[in-house]
Parts: C-alpha cells; structure tokens; sequence
C-alpha cells in the first residue's frame, strides 16, 4: 500500500504531461490564421516569370522560363485520355497560361461547341477549396472565333463553361486567347490580367496561390462531340496550384489601372 502512495503522484503527472502535448499538437494541427486556405495537394507551378506574344503558338523559347509539366488528362468515360503539356508564368501584370494537346485534329465547329475545340480553365478565386462559387473567374479559348473568352460563375450551373461572359454583365473581356495546330498538336495560349480591377475577375498578387482546373472539349473532324477531359480531374474540389511570383518584367500592353481589390 505504500508504494502504491508513493509512485501514484508520478503517474498523475506524467498523464498530465502527456494530455497537454496532445493538446498543444491538435491545435498546431488544426488552427490557420484568418483566411488562409491549405494548397491543393496534386500539382503546383509557378512561381515563374516571364512573358510571350499571345499568337496561339508555344514557342519553346518563349516559354522558357515557365513552370510546365506533361500529364494525361482525367478521361471519365470516354476511353483513351489525351497527353497534355501545360505552361504558367506571370509577368508584372499578367498571367500567361498555355497547353498544347495531342488531339487528332483542331476543329472550329462541333456538336455542342459552336466554337470547335476549347481549352476552358476555372478558378478558385478565394482559394477557398471549392471551385464553381458565385464570381470565381472562367477562361476560354476556343478553335473557332470569338476564340477568347472571359466568363464567371453567375450562380452554381450543371455546366460551369456556360457561365455568362463579363461582356454580357457590362465588364470588359479582360484577356487574349489564340488557338493552332502545330507538328499534330494544339495549341493555346492565353493572358489575363492578374488584377484587372474587375469585380468579376481574380486579383492576384505576388506571393498568393490561386486553384485551378483545366476541362478540354473536344469537337471531331466530322463536327460531332468527342467528349470532356479534364485536369488534374473532374469535380468542383479537384484542382491544381498556381502560385504568382515575384516579376519585375512590364509588359509593353500593361492593362491599367492595376487595382487592388
């Protein structure tokens, strides 16, 4: 009975110990400073700086200095994916995205897609984990004219890329698109502003880190639908990184003014 009295004081406190520690690791764990949001675990490019001329051909020396990365494209239900390289890097004031795609041909009219063949990126303008919320940024370029598009979510649609463009809403098209067919690729460069002073568009600045999902729409030869990939993979959580660097290169078309939001 003695020794029970004796030890028992020091098993109290080694539980004490031990409970604040376990403690002290869920907080570390789970506590985030206001608004921060935890990166998406699939793929992040950038930062790079850089910039290119908008003429819907990736120039290897053009885009050089850019974060890139080769992927199959998520392919649900359809068979085959295709292979896709992706391009990112930000000048100053802009945000410079281009991919080339190894689809059979390039079509500017198809079934469903009146544009042909589009490349249509969305964005989690908040980083808030969830894509397709009211006002987050869409962009488009497609085979066929107009061949840009600057669009946002209007409310939570069945088909994100039908979302209205800027332009109908009495905001600017802030942006360039271009398509071509180069060596049995496509492909498609785009810039946007990284912070157009539009409410419907993004604003990012250095150092911030913005999701992404890349959905390709494919029109056949013979104009009918050859259906939707996506990247890194369908679903309004999956997405990838961008993350805007540090760039001190000013575009000779800087788009002013360059509001913060």
């Amino acid at each position: 009975m003695s020794n029970t009295r004796k030890h028992c004081p020091y098993w109290y406190l080694i539980g004490i110990l031990i409970g604040i520690v376990a403690c002290a690791v869920f907080m570390v764990t789970q506590i985030h400073a206001p608004g921060e949001a935890s990166a998406h675990p699939v793929d992040s490019y950038g930062p790079a700086c850089g910039a290119a001329t908008v003429d819907g051909i990736i120039d290897q020396q053009e885009w050089a200095a850019a974060a890139q990365r080769t992927f199959l494209m998520a392919a649900p239900n359809i068979g085959e994916p295709f292979t896709a390289t992706m391009y990112v890097m930000n000048s100053r004031y802009y945000l410079y995205l281009g991919v080339t795609i190894n689809d059979d041909d390039l079509s500017s009219y198809g079934e469903y897609l009146p544009q042909g063949d589009e490349t249509f990126f969305t964005f989690d303008n908040d980083h808030s984990g969830t894509l397709f919320s009211v006002n987050d940024d869409g962009l488009s370029v497609y085979a066929g004219p107009p061949n840009f598009g600057d669009r946002f979510v209007l409310g939570n649609p069945e088909q994100p890329r039908y979302s209205p463009l800027d332009s109908e809403y009495g905001s600017p098209s802030n942006g360039l698109g271009y398509p071509s067919r180069v060596d049995g690729l496509n492909h498609f460069e785009l810039r946007h502003p990284l912070c157009s002073g539009d409410k419907r568009d993004f604003c990012l600045h250095a150092g911030d880190t913005v999701g992404f999902q890349l959905e390709y729409l494919d029109a056949n030869a013979d104009h009918s639908f050859g259906g939707t990939q996506f990247y890194p993979t369908n679903g309004d959580t999956a997405m990838a990184d961008i993350v805007i660097g540090t760039c001190s290169a000013v575009d000779l078309f800087t788009y002013l003014p360059l509001l913060r939001k």
